[in-house]
Parts: C-alpha cells; sequence; structure tokens
C-alpha cells in the first residue's frame, strides 16, 4: 500500500495555522523510537507537544505509541480516507490518523514517528514539516561516503535537497548521538525542548540584530509580528 497524502490534503484547502506543524522523527532503524521517544516525553512532563498515536495491525507494539486494529478495519479507516500516510513494514500496516490534521488546525506541534521514505508524502501535505533524523556517529561516517552526501558537497545543501525532493529522497541533516540508549535520549529531548521553544519565541525576539534608528517609519509602518 504506498503511502499517500489524504484527500483533504490533495484537495488543496488550507488546513494549518502558521504556528501548527508536524515533527518526524525517523532513523535508519525505527524499531527503537517509540521506546526513545516514550522516555523523551518522561524528560518533558510539562511539554506543550503534541504526540498522536498511529494505527497499526501489529499487535505487539508499544501501547504508548499504537492502537491495534485488525486488517478490517485497517482497511475501512484507509477506504474513508481517515489516514494522511500509510505504509507498510514487516508485513503490518501503519497509518497517521487524520486527528492529527486537527491538531495542527488548532495550532499545535504533532511529534510522530515514521519510516523515511514517508517523508516526501508527508512534507507535500504539510509544507512547515520539520525533521528529526537521528543517526549515530558511525552512522554518519557512512552516510557522507553516500550518493546524497557526495551530491551536497557538490552543488551545496540546499539545491540538493530540491533535488532529493523531487526523487523522493529524504530531507533532513543527521541529529547525531553516540550510538546508545542514554545518548539518543538526550539528543533527542534537546532537538525536541529547541524546536518547543522556537515556537514559543516570537518572531521579532529571534534576531539579535538591533532595528537602526535610521528608519523608524519602517518599523512603525510594519506588522506585528505573529508567535509561532
Amino acid at each position: 500500500m504506498p503511502p499517500r497524502a489524504s484527500s483533504l490534503r490533495r484537495s488543496g484547502a488550507r488546513v494549518a495555522r502558521p504556528s501548527g506543524q508536524i515533527v518526524v522523527v525517523t532513523a535508519a532503524d525505527t524499531s527503537a523510537l517509540d521506546f526513545l521517544l516514550t522516555a523523551v516525553r518522561r524528560r518533558m512532563p510539562s511539554t506543550s507537544l503534541e504526540f498522536p498515536k498511529r494505527i497499526t495491525t501489529r499487535r505487539n507494539g508499544l501501547p504508548d505509541a499504537e492502537i491495534w486494529v485488525n486488517r478490517s478495519i485497517f482497511r475501512d479507516i484507509d477506504r474513508d480516507q481517515r489516514f494522511i500516510v500509510t505504509w507498510q513494514a514487516d508485513g503490518h500496516s501503519f497509518g497517521l490518523p487524520s486527528n492529527i490534521e486537527t491538531i495542527v488546525e488548532q495550532g499545535a506541534t504533532a511529534v510522530v514517528v515514521a519510516p523515511a521514505h514517508v517523508v516526501p508524502q508527508l512534507r507535500d501535505a504539510f509544507p512547515s514539516l520539520r525533521v528529526i533524523n537521528l543517526a549515530d556517529r558511525l552512522e554518519a561516517v557512512r552516510a557522507s561516503l553516500s550518493p546524497t552526501a557526495r551530491l551536497q558537497r557538490i552543488v551545496g545543501p540546499k539545491i540538493a535537497q530540491r533535488l532529493e525532493g523531487r526523487a523522493g529522497g529524504v530531507i533532513s541533516a543527521p541529529v547525531l548521538y553516540n550510538g546508545d540508549f542514554p545518548s539518543a535520549v538526550r539528543v533527542l529531548t534537546e532537538a525536541l525542548m529547541e524546536i518547543e521553544r522556537g515556537l514559543l519565541q516570537p518572531v521579532n525576539c529571534r534576531s539579535s540584530q538591533i532595528p537602526k534608528r535610521s528608519k523608524p517609519t519602517l518599523r512603525r509602518s510594519s506588522a506585528l509580528p505573529a508567535a509561532l
């Protein structure tokens, strides 16, 4: 079953407020990411980030991350276009439910775990998508020898990002950890806290530049920046 965006997104309707977005946590091996994200959530008990569960036909998933349904119900949900994206792995079906769109509509940020190959589909549906591509340092060394890394060195990261996007590649620099679980928890916690701080901080507070007094009329005439 190929990954796909929901019909609401395909219709071109404006769904998300500027402040709402999705953060996808991914990795070369996603098998441990649910446990990792559960540990991170315990370190962020007062976070404003939302962690919606995905739907799956896999019975032995982590209850904090997945809701199990049988294959018939999964097909019914998919037929009713109540997934924003679906994928297959190890003989099981997985889908991110469309209630994530409601979270984004309300201006909140949803953090989800998904494999790298569905990131382009999600980015098409949610242009403000953020990606945390978790990788240990050994993986990063191997990745530096990949065609993607060589392309970035030749044409630069921005052009490479556009080219990879057209080809359906993953668009994200890796967030590195030391290869052990505690290090991964610490690095992912820091990355999510940084995203949350950015959401709460007004746009006009992010720049370290002091407005010049020589152009006061431009400052008075401009609209007040909205908080992200």
